[in-house]
């Protein structure tokens, strides 16, 4: 019998294959004490290793930048930036001195205490930068032991690769030849290894927790990477199920590749846009390249991750980058989304009980103006570069939003004292996401530009289920009534007040979720690049009848069972080669 695990799709595909267990280089970390005389001698080797390290690293950026693009090169700046850190150095360097220790010791301590810092921090970025860190750890140990290691530029037959983690590196030199896929026990979509894995057109899953426990070496394995799950040992049938799968979506890329250039309109010539949800400005161009009309929700919560919070410059920086891109299409930048907890900066300052109802996102910026104000300064002067519209996150009421765009005008009125250029007119918007904001739309709709919906945040909120709490998991479900009913309030409130609507939660870019969101109304989705194709294909066979005659049918249900029971099999039947 088969076993089925499931994680997050991070690079889209379906391989079919052997799996091979890869879990990196066991590194024995040496303990010894040292001599006053051999101090110099374990400061000369500290400092061999971290120039070999730093060639290595440059080699692999050089080659990515070869091979692939000069952006996803810059991932490894990261690495870089570490390895050049002064204080890191010297507090080895001290440490060695003082404590008489051997160099590996000494640097595992500090990697540790590293790690652990960033592993009490619940936010899903930072905990990705951990693999990084553990990247250039590694690398460190293995030249200072000058240990001949094996990684997956050796392999030399077709396999499926399980992992605990991999470093964006061991992703780098990946020999793609024999590389069909790979799934990682740890990992989300945004970090660096996912970047890779789609920049290489490898179909990724990772975040399984135990996918390497499960699996043993030469089991035939399924990955399919559009939905986030893995078949070990699949039958005779889910073989077969999944080699006409593969087939399907070779023959729709083909037909999509042709389509590229049309515009995504359904049959009746109703235009719905499809824009992209970018996490970092390296994946600008393969949201480009899968048909992204502009970008709807440009998530800017990377920037204030690292140790020190970005200045105005820096942020500019990476909002013109992809701006310029896009231009003239559209670009929404999202304002910070976090709470202090998360900000290295802060994160003494804020001790939250429970984050999800505490002092995030707009709330944590109005608390701190300063740094909100460099923020809109930085948006501000992008939008003289393209075409920029600002979003307030987590708004719940008109009096937050009012005071927000109060900040906006006061810094408005500074960049013009200064003679900076921006944008005057720049579109304001709010993310309605919570259950306030989604009933109070009509009033909401007075003081702002545009809506968009954030559904993750808002099933959350209005079902009072923690989505990432897998003991009641089942619970979050988008097509209860009552969040079908607030989806179509908005749109109501929206058209009612001529206040332009986006979506972009996850369920705008699921396939199975796109005609009954049609048909509640929603002409602009947002979405990660994974499944734009097959969704602008159902755009194009449908008309806004048919969305609206499915809406009604299932919005007169009750159970959402049934009304999921009824889509499922609606669309099964009308796109059978669409896998839903």
């Amino acid at each position: 019998m088969s076993t089925v695990i499931k994680g997050i799709s991070a690079s889209p595909g379906i391989k079919i294959g052997k799996a091979h267990l890869y879990l990196g280089s066991n590194i024995v970390i040496p303990r010894y004490k040292i001599n006053k005389n051999d101090i110099e001698r374990e400061l000369a080797r500290f400092d061999a290793a971290l120039e070999k390290t730093k060639k290595e690293i440059n080699g692999i950026q050089q080659q990515i930048a070869d091979s692939l693009s000069k952006d996803l090169a810059n991932i490894f700046s990261s690495h870089l930036m570490v390895l050049e850190d002064p204080l890191i150095a010297e507090q080895a360097r001290e440490k060695i001195k003082n404590e008489k220790r051997n160099v590996e010791w000494i640097l595992n301590d500090i990697s540790l205490e590293l790690i652990n810092s960033m592993s009490s921090i619940e936010d899903e970025y930072l905990k990705e930068k951990i693999i990084d860190l553990s990247d250039i750890h590694k690398r460190l140990i293995n030249n200072l032991l000058m240990t001949d290691t094996t990684d997956l530029s050796s392999l030399d037959t077709e396999a499926i690769i399980f992992a605990p983690d991999l470093t964006p590196s061991d992703t780098a030199v990946m020999n793609k030849k024999f590389v069909l896929a790979f799934v990682t026990d740890k990992g989300g979509r945004t970090s660096h290894t996912a970047i890779m894995a789609r920049a290489l057109e490898i179909p990724a899953i990772v975040g399984t927790f135990t996918g390497t426990s499960k699996v043993k070496n030469g089991d035939t394995v399924i990955v399919d990477a559009y939905h986030g799950k893995v078949i070990i040992k699949p039958s005779k049938e889910e073989i077969i199920h999944y080699q006409n799968f593969q087939k399907e979506f070779i023959l729709l890329d083909k037909h999509l590749a042709e389509l590229k250039h049309l515009p995504s309109m359904t049959l009746d010539d109703v235009e719905i846009s499809i824009l992209g949800n970018l996490e970092l400005p390296e994946e600008k161009k393969i949201m480009k390249e899968h048909g992204a009309q502009g970008i709807g929700l440009y998530r800017s919560e990377f920037l204030f991750l690292d140790k020190s919070l970005p200045d105005e410059e820096i942020q500019l920086n990476s909002y013109r980058e992809v701006v310029e891109f896009f231009k003239p299409a559209p670009v929404t930048i999202r304002t910070l989304d976090i709470g202090g907890d998360k900000i290295y900066a802060y994160s003494n300052l804020y001790k939250e009980r429970n984050p999800f109802l505490g002092c995030r996102a707009i709330r944590f910026c109005m608390q701190n103006s300063a740094l909100f104000k460099t923020q809109l300064r930085a948006i501000l002067r992008a939008s003289n570069y393209g075409n920029v519209k600002i979003m307030f996150p987590m708004i719940s009421s008109v009096e937050e939003l009012i005071d927000a765009r109060t900040i906006l005008k006061t810094t408005m009125n500074e960049l013009k004292k200064e003679g900076i250029p921006f944008n005057e007119d720049i579109p304001v918007g709010i993310m309605i996401e919570v259950p306030s904001a989604a009933i109070d739309s009509d009033h909401l709709s007075k003081h702002c530009d545009f809506f968009s919906v954030g559904t993750n945040d808002l099933v959350q909120y209005t079902l009072a289920v923690d989505r990432i709490n897998e003991s009641i998991s089942s619970l979050y479900n988008p097509l209860n009534h009552a969040v079908l009913k607030l989806l179509k309030i908005i749109v109501d409130n929206s058209n009612k007040y001529s206040v332009p609507l986006s979506i972009c939660g996850e369920i705008a870019g699921e396939p199975v979720y796109t005609m009954l969101l049609m048909g509640l109304g929603y002409r602009n989705f947002s979405m990660s690049s994974n499944l734009m194709h097959p969704i602008k294909r159902i755009i194009r066979s449908v008309t806004i009848k048919e969305c609206e005659e499915l809406a009604s049918e299932l919005l007169k249900l009750e159970n959402s069972k049934t009304i999921r029971k009824k889509l499922v099999s609606y669309m099964n039947t009308k796109f059978p080669n669409i896998f839903v």
